[in-house]
């Protein structure tokens, strides 16, 4: 499709997709770049997927990973001086999970109590979450200790993730191949993901074999979103 209007305006759309992947991965630093880019938006297409299998329009990954984002960045700017790398990085991703899914869990209430819009509401959340990025981003200007302005503790690296076999973004590639594998499951042999698909197909059926649909999409957006949280990690926490 994307070959029509090169061809209508007169253009080579092979050179053009060559161009493409040439830009891409022609080089190493190439390759890298696409890989940065990449994961993170691979993480949160499958993070997402839980939703829409149960036919809840979430379209609100962008809010759910600034929310996440804000959580992190907190706990990185003010303790990081009051506790180890170790713990810090786990209540981080904790933390950024936690808002992550309370961010959708919003709209997943209103749609379980009164079936509001989930593609609208989530929608509007994401106009929430650019706003309080836009004011933490003065309240917190270059705190004592955080270094460089955009970079979160740039000498002591508290809070990056560490590099692993050289590369800086191995580790993110560990963790979206295990959430691949994780969700796969999860979607196909589990009884979760069995009431997911049966949701999905017909939320009359769910509740006459006994399921408890509100329960079921409250469950589902607040995991989804919380994954979506942690798609914030990358090779260092930035704002």
């Amino acid at each position: 499709i994307g070959t029509i209007p090169m061809m209508i305006t007169g253009a080579n759309p092979f050179e053009a997709y060559k161009i493409i992947i040439q830009g891409s991965l022609s080089r190493p630093i190439y390759v890298k770049q696409t890989i940065k880019i990449a994961v993170p938006l691979l993480g949160c297409a499958l993070a997402i997927a839980p939703c829409f299998k149960m036919r809840f329009w979430n379209i609100g990954a962008e809010g759910q990973i600034t929310a996440g984002a804000i959580a992190a960045t907190y706990f990185a700017l003010y303790w990081h001086d009051k506790l180890p790398k170790p713990i810090l990085l786990a209540i981080m991703f904790l933390s950024a999970a936690i808002a992550g899914g309370f961010w959708a869990f919003i709209p997943g209430f209103f749609k379980a109590k009164w079936n509001t819009n989930e593609t609208l509401f989530t929608l509007m959340m994401n106009y929430v979450a650019i706003q309080l990025v836009a004011y933490f981003s003065v309240v917190w200007e270059n705190p004592k200790g955080s270094g460089n302005i955009g970079v979160i503790n740039p000498n002591t690296q508290v809070g990056w993730f560490p590099d692993l076999f050289g590369s800086k973004y191995a580790l993110n590639i560990i963790i979206v191949a295990l959430l691949t594998i994780g969700l796969y499951i999860y979607l196909n042999y589990t009884k979760h993901g069995y009431e997911i698909s049966v949701v999905g197909d017909s939320a009359g059926t769910a509740r006459y074999a006994g399921m408890k649909v509100n329960t079921i999409v409250l469950r589902t957006v607040f995991l989804s979103a919380a994954l979506i949280g942690l798609v914030v990690f990358r090779r260092k926490v930035v704002r």
